[in-house]
């Protein structure tokens, strides 16, 4: 009979499918260290703050938001190392109290299947922390997410960044406070005229659905997707349906 696996071996087996790495700063984004013989595990993850009410006053405590990478795995025909197989990049912006976590956790299932993924700590701001994520010859896609979204919009005309596509997590369109914040970016009057995937929770209190469905009424290359759940649907009932849709628009963006 053979022995069960033990919680070593499982833990070393889902290293070699997806990996973290960590390297050396440079400006506001990691990169992995050259040469480095084994991959160096992030911080812990941090629980996301909640949403409260748009009556509350209260601000969670910042926490910061490292600029990580997940890496996908090597190409079962190339025999490649881990993070040479790139089908895609993805680079998140994060919204109003967010933190990375949701994201780890969205980003490892997407470095399964070859997509390298980015949390950029203040990219909304930074243009040149989300340009310089980009891999020559395979497709750029910002994810956005609450306001993250709106940064994400006002990013897809800028010649620096010029994204392939865009993916938008509960894009806010009213100027309701989200973990005490008020938005600060200006909502979108129209779509921009590329690939955009819109994945919004069917009971949002933030962005009420009928709003985002007019929105994509005169936008014929966004699609919508309405998953079950509230205006953080990456910790929804929905959540897993937001990976395999956003792994359907990265596969679409390839075949285009």
């Amino acid at each position: 009979m053979a022995s069960p696996t033990s919680p070593t071996s499982s833990a070393a087996g889902r290293q070699s499918r997806a990996r973290t790495i960590v390297g050396p700063q440079r400006g506001n984004s990691v990169v992995p260290t050259a040469g480095r013989p084994a991959a160096t595990p992030i911080a812990p993850i941090v629980s996301p703050a909640s949403i409260v009410s748009p009556a509350s006053t209260a601000v969670p405590a910042a926490t910061p938001v490292p600029s990580t990478r997940r890496l996908p795995a090597a190409s079962p025909a190339s025999g490649g190392a881990p993070g040479e197989y790139v089908r895609a990049v993805v680079a998140v912006l994060l919204g109003r109290g967010e933190q990375a976590g949701p994201f780890h956790l969205l980003a490892d299932r997407l470095a399964l299947d070859g997509y390298l993924v980015t949390v950029v700590p203040d990219g909304g701001r930074r243009v040149p922390a989300v340009a310089e994520n980009r891999v020559p010859g395979v497709p750029f896609v910002l994810l956005g997410s609450d306001t993250g979204a709106l940064a994400a919009l006002a990013m897809a005309a800028s010649p620096a960044v010029r994204p392939d596509g865009v993916i938008m997590v509960g894009l806010p369109l009213l100027q309701v406070p989200v973990a005490g914040v008020a938005i600060e970016e200006p909502l979108p009057r129209a779509l921009p005229d590329l690939p955009i995937l819109l994945i919004h929770g069917a009971q949002d209190e933030v962005s009420p659905l009928p709003l985002i469905r007019m929105t994509t009424r005169t936008a014929s290359r966004a699609e919508l997707v309405v998953v079950p759940g509230g205006h953080d649907v990456l910790t929804g009932p929905g959540r897993r349906s937001v990976a395999a849709r956003t792994l359907l628009f990265l596969e679409s963006l390839r075949e285009a």
